[in-house]
């Protein structure tokens, strides 16, 4: 069956991921799941998971390999995009609230997946395509660590707000702690792709860069925008010049941070964190629905083309399979659990946070792309990873509800919930 031509397959693709995509974000919905986690299985369905097991010819044709530019780039804008309006929604004064107890959640959020990330690194290092040859044994033990300890923020802040708990001290510290922690990740794994090339000009790049990204984000952003901020607040309006400067600053900060070897989200949300709050942002915000809706699943159906469910069948992938779940869940989750109620949140409210900082969603499946188009990840790993950010993220809502949920409702505390 010849490729059809590039225009037709892309518009057969838009058909068939946004269709997918939307009607499996309709069903997880109606169990009581985000629309997000529906996309991200909806994505692995597509790819040579199922679609591909069923009808591998009909798959290769629907998804040519000439055509896969053009999904990625779409992908990226998409993902670049909703984590755009993530930063807007994102409050840097929270960060400063309750320092204490969040960057304690925060900290063990992170040096416990760490922690543990040496152990699995030692124990899977001679795993067939867990990790491609010439990545050494700090390298692995780092990209584990951050794929460990990476948290579904986007998720997390929809689970918080969808709640009624945008202000509470759970809610919070739960937000915060969780922006902390990816953070970190992100830079830990920027550093171990730019180790990975070989180059050190590509690791000072890296650093420079990034540094770079920050100051402008925070210093010289919200001066540049500041009049047309102002003529937004006096008109009560998006104004059209303040929509194309936006727009100017966030292609310019995508392609620096790609140019820094890191990936377009970095980019995405510190545009959004650096702009002027008013109606700039309010205005903006109204974008975000036609993101998730029309970019977003590229994301989702890019990652599935990549995931090969079918690696796990053997004996011993399913055993690598076990072990990550094991020490995802109880790794960081404890180790979340333990740090807020050291800080002093109650019990059911440390298990609420917990429940929310071990989801990876979203924010895994970018990582792990990331580490792929690297040539770091192998096949093997990538797959289990990816079903390790499926089940993490099913199981936050249970979990959040389980503990901390029905005994908010009983109390009268949560009226939304």
């Amino acid at each position: 069956m010849s490729e059809p031509p590039i225009f037709l397959s892309l518009c057969l693709q838009a058909i068939m991921v946004l269709f997918a995509c939307r009607v499996a974000g309709w069903i997880a919905e109606r169990f009581g799941q985000p629309s997000v986690v529906g996309m991200m299985i909806a994505g692995v369905l597509l790819g040579p998971s199922l679609l591909g097991a069923i009808w591998p010819v009909e798959q290769a044709w629907l998804f040519p390999k000439s055509s896969r530019d053009v999904l990625k780039f779409l992908a990226e804008l998409g993902v670049g995009g909703y984590l755009f309006c993530v930063g807007l929604d994102f409050d840097l004064a929270q960060v400063r609230q309750r320092s204490r107890l969040t960057l304690a959640v925060a900290a063990a959020g992170v040096l416990v997946p760490f922690c543990l990330a040496i152990p699995l690194a030692l124990a899977t290092q001679n795993s067939p395509d867990w990790f491609k040859v010439g990545a050494t044994l700090s390298q692995q033990v780092l990209f584990l660590g951050a794929a460990l300890s990476v948290t579904a923020f986007p998720m997390l802040v929809w689970i918080v707000r969808s709640k009624g708990l945008a202000n509470s001290p759970m809610g919070t510290v739960a937000i915060s702690a969780g922006a902390i922690g990816d953070a970190f990740a992100w830079v830990i794994l920027a550093v171990v792709v730019a180790s990975f090339s070989g180059e050190p000009n590509v690791i000072i790049r890296c650093l420079v860069g990034g540094a770079l990204i920050i100051a402008l984000a925070r210093y010289l952003v919200p001066r540049l925008l500041a009049g047309l901020s102002a003529e937004c607040d006096r008109r009560q309006a998006l104004t059209p010049a303040a929509m194309g400067a936006v727009a100017a600053i966030f292609a310019a900060f995508v392609a620096l941070s790609t140019w820094c070897g890191m990936h377009a989200v970095f980019g995405g949300f510190l545009c959004g964190l650096a702009l002027p709050r008013g109606e700039l942002t309010l205005g903006l915000r109204r974008i975000e629905p036609g993101i998730a809706m029309w970019l977003l699943p590229f994301f989702f159906a890019f990652s599935g083309l990549q995931t090969r469910i079918d690696l796990l069948i053997s004996p011993s992938a399913l055993g690598l399979l076990a072990l990550v779940l094991l020490v995802s869940l109880l790794g960081k989750g404890g180790a979340c659990w333990i740090a807020a109620r050291w800080a002093g949140l109650p019990a059911a409210e440390a298990g609420g946070v917990a429940s929310l900082m071990n989801a990876r969603g979203l924010m895994e499946l970018i990582l792990l792309n990331v580490g792929l188009q690297a040539g770091l990840v192998g096949n093997v790993l990538f797959s289990v990873l990816v079903v390790m950010a499926v089940v993490t993220t099913l199981l936050a809502g249970p979990l959040f509800e389980w503990t901390y949920g029905r005994q908010a409702r009983k109390a009268g505390e949560l009226g939304k919930l």
